[in-house]
């Protein structure tokens, strides 16, 4: 019998586990946060589009969390712009509606529907999301519902109950804008009338009628 061992080598390479990096999936984590922050201050004219536009830009990029802080050091905390949009709804009764606002999504999938009035002019932001804006119960200003709708990689859904005119005046590139709406009343029927106007890069804009029979179809 040969007393001799031989001793076994181990390549800490092989050994090494896998999976995510805690550290890298910590920083993307933060930085889809960073974003969707910025895109609330954005909707609460706490930044221009420029200045979105270029702090997005930076967020990909950021090498660390003290890159991501220095984003947002110089905006409003959040408790401070949760507490703003209180003051604001308590002071705006519903007998003076808006006449102007605005909707981001950034990354996230929003939906509105139920009973809502949307302001004479809404000013919508889709990057990277799934919008959905249901008006089968929205209650509609008298005369014309502008919509500017600005798109990027994003699918929109506008559902609008029957007896509403829609002018759908938007446009694509690579994308598809498709208005599905069928038997508008004629012009000059005093109907509400919804105008959507802006452009969709790399995604779907689509506009459809709410009827019983095809409810399920546009959900």
């Amino acid at each position: 019998m040969n007393g001799s061992s031989s001793a076994v080598t181990v390549n800490p390479w092989i050994m090494a586990p896998s999976g995510p990096d805690p550290l890298t999936a910590s920083l993307q984590g933060e930085k889809e946060r960073t974003i969707a922050l910025l895109g609330e201050h954005f909707a609460q004219d706490n930044l221009s589009l420029d200045e979105l536009e270029r702090r997005i830009e930076r967020a990909y990029r950021a090498p660390d969390l003290a890159s991501l802080k220095d984003l947002l050091k110089d905006l409003p905390s959040a408790e401070t712009a949760i507490a703003s949009r209180s003051q604001a709804a308590v002071a705006s009764p519903e007998i003076y509606p808006l006449e102007e606002g605005r909707i981001v999504s950034i990354m996230s999938s929003t939906k509105r529907r139920g009973l809502w009035q949307p302001p004479r002019f809404l000013d919508l932001w889709a990057i990277m999301s799934e919008t959905i804006l249901d008006m089968t119960r929205a209650v509609l200003q008298p005369g014309v519902t502008e919509l500017e709708v600005r798109g990027l990689m994003t699918t929109v859904k506008i559902i609008v109950p029957p007896g509403v005119r829609v002018v759908t005046q938007a446009s694509g590139f690579m994308a598809e804008v498709s208005d599905l709406t069928i038997d508008p009343p004629p012009v000059g029927s005093g109907a509400p009338v919804i105008r959507i106007t802006g452009w969709v890069v790399m995604g779907e804009l689509k506009v459809v009628v709410r009827r019983s029979e095809l409810a399920e179809d546009i959900e």
